[in-house]
Formats: structure tokens, sequence, C-alpha cells
């Protein structure tokens, strides 16, 4: 799993399942006389341009009066919003005579175009709305201003605005609810978190003044090394950042509500050549040799949604003298055992996976031509890459994807014997983490994904 941090002011969210699993959007300005449409309001007739899956290319929302809508925003780079699109399709077939769905994209109609067309083997078929000249859609999002995406909003059969939620609401139960009139305000995630009018999405520390109120601020100078550790603050997202120009550019990281056993995650992985993208180890690859109570609680808490209230989530600021992600690690690890007692080692283990074994090369063999890397959960694409890449996209929906312990081959820890370092050209159309589907969308290129046992470098954690 790789762990993306911010590059500047902008926050990116990233796949901890422990908490949530949402990215950022990002846009021009907003006008000064749009105001948002809030829980508790009707919606305007909008008008939907660039439109995919529908009768024509344009739809308005009084298209679809009588029933209840709805919107899901999303964008291509976000495998959050993409691995929705299953139970929005289920969704949509099950209840298509009262429940409309309306997908919300920034990104082009030729991309998304695209999009559908490498993933078309799933069957989406969802009305999704997509960006033209001048932002055809801008009205939606000045509408429906949000931090995260996927952001869906709730809307009753009569018009009105019920809640605007993240992922974690979207389930069979609630769109019942919907449907039948219910309230739904139990779900809202906007009540609070946006009191003015901006381009919908933007949200950098300074905006919300985490660097004044909760960190050093950044117009201190001269300053060599530093760190500060604090609680979880329920106003911030969980969320990571490093500073990448700037008098402490790869001298700074920064950390706001996440778990003790992230932060270990992230202090004992892989260096990338990125700064912005650093390895976490996978969680079924970490193991426990803890005696004490409280600490084996701290680093196993499961959150599934952002608490009311939490211990075990933390705000961490750390400045290093020199240069560098290693120095940066280094230091990060030996705070965790200044502050927890919690120290880490890797060590072998062995343990049940897959390996993955090459017996064609010559399928794989390359045109040579420019770089292609593209894909997400549903398919992938390269053109004249490393065959690592290849294993770096499939490990990154299967022991990077999941947030549970070691489970046997059920944690799908993939190891790589192929012993092929040259670029290759591959079309894989398989949903990654479906290992029964990736295994045949392999084959078809000499490529044979086994189960073994094979002695694994695993972080145990001690105190």
């Amino acid at each position: 799993m790789k762990f993306v941090l911010q590059c500047l002011s902008l926050l990116t969210m990233f796949g901890i399942s422990s908490v949530s699993a949402q990215d950022t959007e990002t846009f021009a300005n907003t006008p000064s006389d749009v105001r948002p449409v809030i829980t508790g309001q009707h919606v305007p007739d909008f008008t939907l341009y660039n439109v995919l899956n529908h009768e024509q290319d344009q739809a308005t929302f009084k298209d679809f009066k009588g029933k209840a809508i709805l919107v899901d925003f999303w964008a291509i780079f976000c495998q959050p919003c993409l691995a929705q699109f299953p139970k929005l399709q289920r969704l949509q077939e099950k209840f298509a005579d009262d429940l409309q769905i309306v997908t919300v994209t920034y990104d082009s109609l030729s991309k998304v175009k695209k999009l559908f067309e490498n993933i078309r083997y799933q069957g989406f078929k969802l009305l999704t709305a997509t960006n033209g000249p001048a932002g055809l859609n801008d009205s939606l999002y000045f509408s429906f201003p949000h931090k995260y995406i996927p952001h869906y909003v709730w809307i009753s059969r009569n018009g009105t605005v019920i809640a605007s939620t993240g992922h974690e609401a979207l389930n069979e139960d609630n769109v019942k609810a919907l449907i039948d009139g219910r309230d739904l305000s139990h779900l809202d995630v906007n009540k609070d978190s946006i009191t003015e009018v901006k381009h919908p999405a933007m949200f950098s520390y300074q905006e919300a003044d985490i660097a004044e109120r909760m960190m050093l601020n950044d117009s201190i100078t001269g300053m060599l090394a530093y760190s500060m550790l604090s609680g979880y603050n329920k106003k911030y997202p969980p969320s990571s950042g490093i500073d990448c120009l700037g008098i402490y550019n790869e001298r700074r990281l920064r950390i706001w509500n996440l778990p003790l056993s992230t932060m270990l995650r992230f202090a004992f992985g892989e260096l990338s050549p990125d700064p912005r993208e650093q390895r976490l180890v996978p969680v079924p690859r970490v193991f426990f040799n803890i005696r004490n109570k409280a600490n084996l609680e701290r680093l196993t808490v499961n959150y599934t949604q952002a608490p009311a209230t939490a211990t075990d989530l933390y705000c961490y600021d750390l400045i290093v003298p020199d240069k560098g992600m290693r120095m940066l690690q280094e230091r990060m690890k030996e705070d965790i055992y200044r502050y927890f007692g919690v120290k880490g080692t890797i060590v072998k283990k062995r343990l049940a996976c897959y390996v993955l074994y090459v017996s064609d090369s010559s399928m794989l063999k390359t045109k040579g031509g420019d770089l292609v890397e593209e894909g997400n959960i549903y398919y992938l694409k390269l053109r004249n890459v490393p065959f690592s890449k290849l294993v770096e996209h499939i490990r990154s929906f299967n022991e990077g994807g999941t947030a549970a312990s070691y489970r046997g081959l059920e944690s799908a820890i993939i190891i790589d014997e192929s012993h092929l370092y040259a670029k290759i050209d591959i079309d894989l159309a398989a949903k990654m983490n479906d290992v029964q589907a990736l295994k045949r969308a392999l084959h078809a290129f000499g490529i044979e994904l086994c189960e073994d046992e094979k002695n694994i470098d695993v972080l145990l954690l001690e105190d």
C-alpha cells in the first residue's frame, strides 16, 4: 500500500481502512454569489451536461420527478470512489422504479469514456455527468460543496436534501429509508463542516488553522529539529503531509488523526524515490508481541469510521536536521518508542501466500514506445514498463488493501518469484482483489499465481 503524502498545503486522504478511505478534489474559485444547498432545502432543477449512459447527452433533475436521487461525486484518480461502483450499480438495478443515481465527475467526457471502455466487462451503466468547456456541471459542485470524495448527496422524492455523507452510509437499508421518506439526518456529515462558500473540496491545513492551532507555525525559521505529539481532534480528517518545498523541504512530516499502527507501518515502510509516495507495511504483515494491554488495544483498534471521540488517534509533527525520508523514518521510530514504549523489527516468518511465476515471458515482451501505466481495481494497462509495476499494482489491492490482520491465504500476500526484470506490455481485465479472476487473467499472459508457503519479511511490534 502506498502512503500518499501531501506536497505543500493540499491534504491527501489515503486508503487507511482503519478510519476511512477518501481522496481530495481541487477546483478553481466559486462565484461569490453562489450559496450551497444545505440539508432541509429544496434542490433546484439542475441541468446535467456531457451525460453518459442516458438516452440523451443532457438531463435535468426534473426528468427524475417522483424518484429519490442519490448524487455521487467521484473522480477517475479516486480508488475508493471506483470501489463503490458495484454497490451503486446493484442499488440502481434493485430500486430502478424509485431511485435515480447520478454520478458526477470533474474528469472530461473523453477520459470517462475511456475508463468505462476499459472496465466494460463489469457492466457499469450508471448515469454519469462529466466535465466540459468552462466547467459545464460546476453548478452542482458549487451547490453541494464537499471536502473529500466519494461524496454523496441524498435527495428525497419531493426534492429536499436529506443528508450528505461519505461512502460509509451507502447501503441498502439507508437507500430504502431515503425512498420511504424516513429521516436520515443522523448520517449527515455536513452539519458543521462547511461554514462559508468555497469552491468544493479545497481544504488546506492553512484554511483549517491546523498549522497555527495544532502545530508549529510555518513562519518560524531556523528550526533545526522538533517533534510534537497530540491527541485526536474531531475537526480534522485523518491525513498526512510532507513538505516538498520551502525551508523544511523533505525535513518535515505531519500527521493528523491516525492510529499508532499506521504511524508504525509508515516508519518501517519501504522507501520510495518520490518522497510523496512511501509504501506502508501491509496490515497482514504486522505481528505483535505486546504485553502491555493498553498498548495492544492502541495497536489493534480498527475504526470503520471516524469516532465521536478517541484516545487512540494521534496528531504528530516532526522536523529533522537533514533532508531525507530515511531520517524522518528513523526519528519517528525513536519518538514512538519514547512516547509509547513500542519498537519494531523486520523478521522472517513462514506464511501462506500467493507466488507469481512466469511460465512464458514471450507473451509479455514489450513493443517499446511511450511508457503507459494506467489502471485501477478493475483493470491494468502497462506499456514498456518493468514487471515490478504489475506486482505493485496487484499487491496494492490485495495485501495492501485490507485492514485485517493475517488470515492465511485470505490475506492475499503476494510474492514475486518471476525473476523477470525486463520491461513488459500487458492488458489485464479483472477485479484485482478477486484472486480467482486474477489468476485466469494472468494465465492468459503466461503468468501463474500459485498458493504456497514462504519465509516472508514481516514487522514484529514489541514492548
